[in-house]
């Protein structure tokens, strides 16, 4: 059963852990820089709160600001605030001076 105390099946392979940290969404083809809200990480991808959800490219790196580290990311879903994303390789430095 779903969190949200629904009847739907879980479908996530990993447990998430809720979270509130400052990300930041760098785009690979342009030096773009978007600040968004990581609500819930796992070993496999992350929900993120974006207002400018909709706009984002499929795919980008996901920026941890406090951990200094980033992510390359595919989104597998939004809504107009929120998407979710997949993790594509290994953390990694960040590349940015945060």
């Amino acid at each position: 059963m779903s969190e949200a105390g629904d009847s739907r099946p879980e479908r996530r392979r990993w447990p998430r852990k809720r979270v509130l940290k400052r990300g930041k969404i760098l785009y690979f083809d342009r030096p773009s820089v978007i600040d968004c809200t990581i609500r819930d990480v796992s070993e496999g991808g992350a929900r993120l709160v974006c207002s400018q959800a909709g706009l984002l490219p499929k795919e980008f790196y996901l920026v941890f600001v406090i951990e200094k580290e980033m992510r390359k990311a595919r989104i597998v879903w939004r809504t107009a605030e929120e998407l979710g994303v997949e993790f594509t390789a290994p953390q990694e430095p960040a590349k940015l001076k945060l």
